[in-house]
Protein backbone atom coordinates (compact mmCIF):
# COMPACT_ATOMS: atom_id res chain seq x y z
CA UNK A 1 0.00 0.00 0.00
CA UNK A 2 2.93 2.53 0.35
CA UNK A 3 3.05 2.78 -3.22
CA UNK A 4 0.23 4.38 -3.27
CA UNK A 5 1.64 7.54 -0.87
CA UNK A 6 3.01 9.82 -3.63
CA UNK A 7 -0.05 10.56 -5.57
CA UNK A 8 -2.68 9.58 -3.23
CA UNK A 9 -4.91 11.96 -4.13
CA UNK A 10 -5.14 10.79 -7.85
CA UNK A 11 -5.25 7.00 -6.73
CA UNK A 12 -8.27 7.34 -4.29
CA UNK A 13 -10.04 9.27 -8.13
CA UNK A 14 -8.81 6.00 -9.52
CA UNK A 15 -10.54 4.36 -7.21
CA UNK A 16 -14.16 5.40 -6.67
CA UNK A 17 -14.82 4.79 -10.13
CA UNK A 18 -15.12 1.68 -9.29
CA UNK A 19 -18.48 0.62 -8.40
CA UNK A 20 -19.50 -0.57 -5.18
CA UNK A 21 -21.40 -3.49 -7.42
CA UNK A 22 -18.29 -4.40 -8.62
CA UNK A 23 -17.00 -5.42 -5.29
CA UNK A 24 -19.90 -7.13 -3.98
CA UNK A 25 -19.38 -9.32 -7.00
CA UNK A 26 -15.46 -10.60 -6.47
CA UNK A 27 -16.39 -10.63 -2.75
CA UNK A 28 -17.56 -14.36 -2.17
CA UNK A 29 -14.75 -15.49 -4.70
CA UNK A 30 -11.88 -14.54 -3.02
CA UNK A 31 -10.19 -15.63 0.76
CA UNK A 32 -11.05 -13.97 3.96
CA UNK A 33 -7.45 -12.36 3.37
CA UNK A 34 -7.79 -11.45 -0.24
CA UNK A 35 -11.75 -10.04 0.53
CA UNK A 36 -10.26 -7.42 2.86
CA UNK A 37 -6.91 -6.88 0.85
CA UNK A 38 -9.46 -6.21 -1.91
CA UNK A 39 -11.21 -3.87 0.14
CA UNK A 40 -9.07 -2.01 1.56
CA UNK A 41 -7.19 -1.44 -1.84
CA UNK A 42 -10.70 -0.37 -3.47
CA UNK A 43 -11.37 1.85 -0.71
CA UNK A 44 -14.04 1.09 1.75
CA UNK A 45 -15.79 4.54 2.30
CA UNK A 46 -17.83 3.47 -0.70
CA UNK A 47 -19.01 0.34 1.65
CA UNK A 48 -19.41 1.77 5.02
CA UNK A 49 -18.50 5.15 7.14
CA UNK A 50 -17.68 3.01 10.24
CA UNK A 51 -13.96 4.48 11.37
CA UNK A 52 -15.48 8.55 10.16
CA UNK A 53 -15.93 9.47 13.96
CA UNK A 54 -12.41 7.52 14.79
CA UNK A 55 -10.00 10.40 15.95
CA UNK A 56 -6.99 9.55 14.30
CA UNK A 57 -4.57 11.61 17.08
CA UNK A 58 -5.56 9.40 19.66
CA UNK A 59 -4.66 6.24 17.86
CA UNK A 60 -1.29 7.81 17.22
CA UNK A 61 -0.92 8.72 20.83
CA UNK A 62 -2.12 4.91 21.48
CA UNK A 63 -0.14 3.02 18.64
CA UNK A 64 3.54 4.92 21.16
CA UNK A 65 2.37 2.91 23.78
CA UNK A 66 3.29 -1.08 24.74
CA UNK A 67 0.11 -3.00 23.87
CA UNK A 68 -0.52 -4.00 27.61
CA UNK A 69 -1.54 -0.43 27.82
CA UNK A 70 -2.90 0.32 24.62
CA UNK A 71 -5.17 -2.90 25.74
CA UNK A 72 -6.11 -0.80 29.49
CA UNK A 73 -9.84 -0.20 29.96
CA UNK A 74 -11.06 -2.04 26.96
CA UNK A 75 -13.14 -5.23 26.46
CA UNK A 76 -9.79 -6.63 25.34
CA UNK A 77 -9.51 -9.47 27.80
CA UNK A 78 -6.05 -11.53 28.31
CA UNK A 79 -6.39 -15.48 27.74
CA UNK A 80 -4.15 -17.70 29.57
CA UNK A 81 -2.82 -20.25 27.68
CA UNK A 82 -3.97 -23.03 30.08
CA UNK A 83 -7.50 -22.11 29.80
CA UNK A 84 -6.98 -21.23 26.20
CA UNK A 85 -9.32 -24.11 24.35
CA UNK A 86 -11.97 -23.83 27.13
CA UNK A 87 -12.22 -20.28 26.77
CA UNK A 88 -13.01 -21.05 23.00
CA UNK A 89 -15.08 -24.03 23.10
CA UNK A 90 -17.45 -22.96 25.60
CA UNK A 91 -17.79 -19.18 24.18
CA UNK A 92 -21.60 -18.57 23.06
CA UNK A 93 -20.57 -16.25 21.08
CA UNK A 94 -17.66 -15.36 18.52
CA UNK A 95 -14.20 -15.00 19.77
CA UNK A 96 -11.29 -12.87 18.07
CA UNK A 97 -7.83 -13.58 19.82
CA UNK A 98 -4.87 -11.38 19.36
CA UNK A 99 -1.46 -12.74 19.82
CA UNK A 100 1.13 -9.95 20.08
CA UNK A 101 4.61 -9.10 21.81
CA UNK A 102 4.63 -6.19 23.77
CA UNK A 103 6.91 -4.12 22.73
CA UNK A 104 6.72 -4.47 18.99
CA UNK A 105 5.67 -1.30 16.21
CA UNK A 106 3.64 -4.07 14.37
CA UNK A 107 1.78 -5.60 17.64
CA UNK A 108 1.49 -2.17 18.87
CA UNK A 109 -0.55 -0.83 15.26
CA UNK A 110 -2.75 -3.91 15.49
CA UNK A 111 -3.84 -3.46 18.66
CA UNK A 112 -5.22 0.14 18.17
CA UNK A 113 -6.98 -1.69 15.51
CA UNK A 114 -8.19 -4.38 17.45
CA UNK A 115 -8.88 -2.03 20.58
CA UNK A 116 -11.22 -0.03 18.59
CA UNK A 117 -12.90 -3.34 16.97
CA UNK A 118 -13.55 -4.59 20.32
CA UNK A 119 -15.24 -1.88 21.73
CA UNK A 120 -17.58 -1.29 18.77
CA UNK A 121 -18.71 -5.06 19.05
CA UNK A 122 -18.81 -5.91 22.58
CA UNK A 123 -21.83 -7.11 22.57
CA UNK A 124 -21.32 -9.32 19.85
CA UNK A 125 -17.68 -10.55 19.75
CA UNK A 126 -15.64 -11.77 22.92
CA UNK A 127 -11.75 -10.44 22.14
CA UNK A 128 -8.75 -11.85 24.08
CA UNK A 129 -5.27 -11.37 23.78
CA UNK A 130 -2.01 -13.56 24.33
CA UNK A 131 1.27 -11.89 24.68
CA UNK A 132 3.80 -14.28 22.68
CA UNK A 133 7.04 -12.35 23.99
CA UNK A 134 7.97 -8.90 25.63
CA UNK A 135 9.89 -7.12 23.14
CA UNK A 136 10.06 -7.58 19.53
CA UNK A 137 9.50 -10.57 17.62
CA UNK A 138 9.45 -14.23 18.72
CA UNK A 139 12.58 -16.80 18.76
CA UNK A 140 11.84 -19.25 16.70
CA UNK A 141 11.55 -21.81 19.17
CA UNK A 142 9.11 -20.01 20.80
CA UNK A 143 7.55 -19.39 17.34
CA UNK A 144 7.41 -22.70 16.25
CA UNK A 145 5.58 -23.60 19.66
CA UNK A 146 2.50 -21.14 18.95
CA UNK A 147 2.42 -22.48 15.43
CA UNK A 148 2.04 -26.07 16.53
CA UNK A 149 -0.47 -25.33 19.21
CA UNK A 150 -2.57 -22.81 17.35
CA UNK A 151 -1.53 -22.94 13.80
CA UNK A 152 -0.55 -18.69 14.20
CA UNK A 153 1.87 -18.27 10.90
CA UNK A 154 3.13 -14.85 12.84
CA UNK A 155 3.25 -12.64 15.25
CA UNK A 156 1.19 -10.03 15.85
CA UNK A 157 -1.62 -11.89 14.32
CA UNK A 158 -5.01 -12.31 15.17
CA UNK A 159 -7.40 -15.50 15.07
CA UNK A 160 -10.91 -15.72 14.26
CA UNK A 161 -13.56 -18.43 15.67
CA UNK A 162 -16.91 -18.17 14.75
CA UNK A 163 -18.59 -19.95 17.58
CA UNK A 164 -22.36 -19.22 16.46
CA UNK A 165 -24.38 -21.57 15.83
CA UNK A 166 -21.71 -24.59 16.32
CA UNK A 167 -20.13 -23.93 13.33
CA UNK A 168 -16.82 -24.53 15.00
CA UNK A 169 -14.48 -27.18 13.16
CA UNK A 170 -13.38 -29.58 15.93
CA UNK A 171 -9.64 -31.57 14.47
CA UNK A 172 -9.16 -33.44 17.56
CA UNK A 173 -10.54 -33.06 21.59
CA UNK A 174 -7.81 -29.97 22.13
CA UNK A 175 -8.00 -27.97 18.87
CA UNK A 176 -10.55 -26.15 16.99
CA UNK A 177 -9.56 -24.55 13.87
CA UNK A 178 -9.55 -20.96 13.01
CA UNK A 179 -12.24 -19.89 10.78
CA UNK A 180 -10.25 -17.03 9.42
CA UNK A 181 -6.90 -15.80 10.20
CA UNK A 182 -5.95 -12.31 9.43
CA UNK A 183 -1.86 -10.94 10.03
CA UNK A 184 -1.46 -7.84 8.40
CA UNK A 185 -0.79 -4.67 9.80
CA UNK A 186 -2.49 -1.36 9.44
CA UNK A 187 0.28 1.65 8.49
CA UNK A 188 -1.53 4.19 10.38
CA UNK A 189 -1.64 6.04 6.57
CA UNK A 190 -4.62 3.54 5.96
CA UNK A 191 -5.58 2.72 9.29
CA UNK A 192 -9.20 3.76 8.53
CA UNK A 193 -9.41 2.06 5.59
CA UNK A 194 -8.32 -0.93 7.55
CA UNK A 195 -10.86 -0.73 10.49
CA UNK A 196 -13.21 0.02 7.83
CA UNK A 197 -12.58 -3.61 5.86
CA UNK A 198 -11.98 -5.45 9.18
CA UNK A 199 -15.38 -4.33 10.36
CA UNK A 200 -17.08 -4.84 6.86
CA UNK A 201 -15.52 -8.63 7.03
CA UNK A 202 -16.73 -8.96 10.29
CA UNK A 203 -20.67 -7.77 9.70
CA UNK A 204 -20.69 -10.05 6.33
CA UNK A 205 -18.83 -12.92 7.84
CA UNK A 206 -18.50 -13.43 11.39
CA UNK A 207 -21.54 -12.39 12.88
CA UNK A 208 -24.16 -12.70 9.50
Amino acid sequence: MHWLTPNLPAAYNLLSEISTERVETLMPYLSGSGALLLVAFLGIPALTNAAENIDMSKVRALAALPVKEIFRDSPVRELPRASYWKTIRESPIPVVVMFYSNVDPESQRLATLVRYISIKYKDKISTYRVMVGANGKPAKVIAADYEKSYSLDKTPGILFYDNDSGKMVLENEQYIDANYKEFRTPSLLFWKVYYNAACSYIDKNILD
